[in-house]
């Protein structure tokens, strides 16, 4: 591990301060996924309203993604040259259009485009917010911070479609209500611009060979992403095909959702007792087997219930604890590199992930798109125990 790369927390801070930026940063990141997780399914239904077809209303979710993509492998020197506090503000501010901009127009070119300056700004934000909060924590809260983190954003997440449903018969009107939460998001970086950490201007790595330097992080966040979204996606589908009812097919993945929220924080204090790692390869095998035993008991709501509650939150889980991972053993400028790999790899999973399950359903109904999921985990499972840990060596 190079010098440039040595742990180590911002030493400089109060245990006062350090709550007020965890506290701020995890405030930010739930506004703004309340409005990240409603604007999808906005578009989905004002696009049906609008006429579209299936394939431009893919195209137009797509944008958000495709942006946060190309910007993400540039956000380190971003917040090298502007400043961590200040590049989040000022691109934060940038995502506005991306939300704001759309009822104004019927383009679908327009919406491609806001879209994709949407994604652009947000990957900023995203990824220097992670490594903020990573970076302000103390090694031993670590894991919980992170966990936190993870479960206000996966809140978030969840409450945007319900916010949804209040603007049921005037979705124009919900663009305001998620424009205004994007401002909200801001305000709450204010007060802690003052303790934003600097980043030294320095030649980084290469941005994808971090990636393969460290295949038990990635592929945490692989199996994390790939497991969500296609759950999220086609567990309605695989419920209703065995005689389930829509209504019960909708509980089916709140369930889910309430496990990422709710487990978040008691998995992360077993990782800050046990180690991040120990904890992965636990919530890797229980990602494994889980799925297997949903395909067994089918919809017996008795297990189908539990079995969903857990699953979701060890999988999701995996997400939090990468980036604990990463905060061990990385900081400064290479900390929001790798982060921003993270995040790089989080969101092309989402793209790859559900069209990869599509075709796993499409090759054995109703179950092969949880077939799909299993084959991410074993391959995770069987990274996580060949490697050595981090304490061992140097790379995972």
């Amino acid at each position: 591990m190079s010098e440039a790369t040595v742990p180590t927390p911002q030493t400089d801070l109060s245990d006062f301060q350090r709550l007020m930026i965890i506290t701020a940063l995890s405030i930010s990141v739930f506004t703004v996924g309340i409005s990240l997780g409603g604007i999808i399914p906005w578009i989905a239904l004002k696009q049906d309203m609008l006429g579209a077809d299936g394939f431009t209303i893919g195209l137009i979710v797509a944008a958000q993604p495709l942006g946060i993509m190309l910007v993400a492998p540039l956000v380190s020197r971003i917040a090298s040259s502007m400043g961590l506090g200040m590049a989040m503000v000022v691109f934060s501010v940038g995502t506005l259009p991306g939300v704001a901009l759309l009822p104004l127009t019927d383009s679908n070119a327009l919406w491609v485009l806001f879209r994709l300056v949407g994604g652009l700004a947000s990957a900023v934000p995203w990824v220097l917010g992670e490594t903020w909060i990573n970076m302000a924590t103390k090694p031993k809260w670590r894991a919980r911070t992170m966990g936190i983190y993870g479960g206000t954003l996966a809140g978030g997440f969840a409450l945007g479609p319900i916010m949804l449903t209040f603007f049921e018969n005037q979705l124009d009107l919900a663009i305001i209500g998620f424009t205004v939460l994007t401002v909200l998001s801001i305000l709450p970086l204010l007060p802690i611009l003052r303790y934003a950490p600097t980043f030294p201007k320095q030649e980084n790595t290469a941005f994808f060979s971090i990636i393969f330097t460290m295949p038990v992080v990635f592929f945490a966040v692989v199996l994390a992403a790939v497991a969500d979204m296609s759950f999220a996606t086609f567990l309605p589908l695989w419920s209703t095909a065995q005689g389930a009812s829509i209504q019960t097919s909708l509980l089916l993945v709140s369930c889910l959702m309430v496990g990422n929220v709710v487990l978040q924080f008691p998995i992360s204090i077993l990782a800050d007792r046990i180690g991040v790692r120990r904890t992965m390869r636990f919530c890797g095998v229980v990602s494994l087997v889980i799925p297997l035993l949903i395909m067994g008991v089918g919809t017996n709501l008795l297990l189908l219930f539990p079995l969903l509650f857990i699953f979701g939150g060890t999988v999701w889980t995996l997400y939090s604890l990468a980036l604990a991972d990463l905060g061990h053993r990385l900081s400064g400028s290479a900390l929001a590199m790798a982060n921003a790999a993270v995040v790089f790899v989080y969101t092309a999973s989402n793209v790859v992930g559900p069209p990869l399950s599509g075709l796993g359903l499409r090759l054995w109904s109703p179950h092969g798109f949880i077939l799909v999921t299993v084959v991410i985990a074993l391959i995770f499972v069987i990274l996580a125990y060949l490697r050595p840990t981090p304490a061992e060596t140097e790379s995972s």
